[in-house]
């Protein structure tokens, strides 16, 4: 794909379909990469927060190592879920947690072994999703800029899309061809290729949300499938080529998060189990490791900072069980519980 500056502009020409625009009101458009120019949030007021207070501070250890000194940032071992001690003395444990923008959620399953794991931005990796997408968006947003000024600015959409992949496999499939999944909706959109991306039954969804993230009615995709065996799906930031903090803590909270559930009957796979945990690139923030995003049935996603597995047991249960959001380690809502 893209193996020439012609290939490349013929791929690029062939990107906006006809009627690009006609379902939502527009949104101001600017050039970015994988976020439109809304600075939504969801107001504190809106999300279930736990009453009791975590029994944890921010990157508290259950049990902390007495024999060891705090390092300088606040780290303190736990002798129960060791972590290197170079990794802890990096983490940010006092700077108010960056919070993040609420919008969709859209996702490529690429697998553990793909490409784009080597590489510290996913988004340049040749043949891969991300790359695609970023050309596709590219060109129907100058394709917009092109139409009468009050066409490309009225309304305006609300929110953010965002864009990651995980290593949670496509059946059936081989890379670059993967899986999109798009929260809060639960869906599932089986085998989308990067080349082809809008010159399929997938065209018209990206064309929406490229238009309005929130948009209120999406588009009914040929083959899309509703998750209805999966209630929660935990994101852990595991990307080790975009910063180490997250690639040494992220495997071992995907560990923890995955015994405990089980210990529970909750993990996927289970005779009642419905929850799956993951990896998942990039999403900012490195230096708030570990990072995660829960989503959840009727509660949105849901972004978390100053992980450790410590914390993992207290998280199942008063978030995936009980449906209550911890504010002591909360960096914001990705996505609502709905779009209307």
């Amino acid at each position: 794909m893209l193996r020439s500056l012609a290939q490349k502009h013929h791929f690029l020409s062939r990107l906006v379909p006809p009627n690009a625009g006609q379902r939502c009101q527009r949104q101001p458009l600017l050039l970015q990469r994988y976020h439109s120019t809304s600075t939504t949030t969801t107001s504190d007021d809106d999300v279930p927060f736990d009453d009791k207070p975590f029994p944890f501070s921010r990157f508290e250890p259950c049990c902390p190592d007495s024999e060891v000194a705090a390092a300088e940032n606040g780290f303190v071992p736990c002798s129960r879920h060791p972590i290197p001690n170079v990794i802890g003395k990096k983490i940010e444990m006092h700077e108010a947690l960056k919070k993040t923008k609420t919008g969709r959620h859209l996702v490529a399953c690429v697998g553990l072994d793909a490409p784009d794991w080597m590489r510290s931005k996913v988004e340049t990796v040749k043949d891969g999703m991300m790359l695609s997408l970023s050309f596709a968006q590219n060109a129907w947003i100058k394709e917009q800029r092109k139409k009468p000024s009050s066409d490309t600015t009225a309304g305006g959409g609300s929110g953010e899309l965002f864009t990651t992949i995980i290593d949670r496999p496509s059946p059936n499939t081989e890379w670059p061809t993967s899986d999109i999944l798009l929260f809060p909706e639960f869906r599932r959109y089986p085998a989308a290729h990067p080349d082809k991306l809008l010159d399929s039954s997938i065209t018209p969804l990206l064309d929406v949300l490229w238009e309005n993230p929130m948009c209120g009615i999406l588009p009914h995709v040929e083959n899309e499938q509703t998750l209805d065996d999966i209630d929660t799906i935990v994101l852990i930031c595991t990307h080790t080529m975009r910063d180490k903090r997250c690639g040494v803590l992220g495997p071992l909270l995907v560990e923890e998060f995955r015994k405990v559930l089980k210990e529970q009957g909750l993990l996927k796979g289970q005779e009642n189990g419905r929850v799956e945990v993951w990896g998942v690139s990039h999403f900012g923030g490195h230096k708030f490791a570990g990072n995660l995003i829960i989503h959840q049935k009727g509660l949105g996603g849901h972004m978390y900072g100053n992980v450790r597995q410590c914390h993992v047991p207290s998280i199942v249960d008063r978030h995936i069980i009980n449906r209550k959001v911890i504010k002591e380690l909360w960096r914001g809502a990705m996505t609502p519980p709905s779009v209307e």
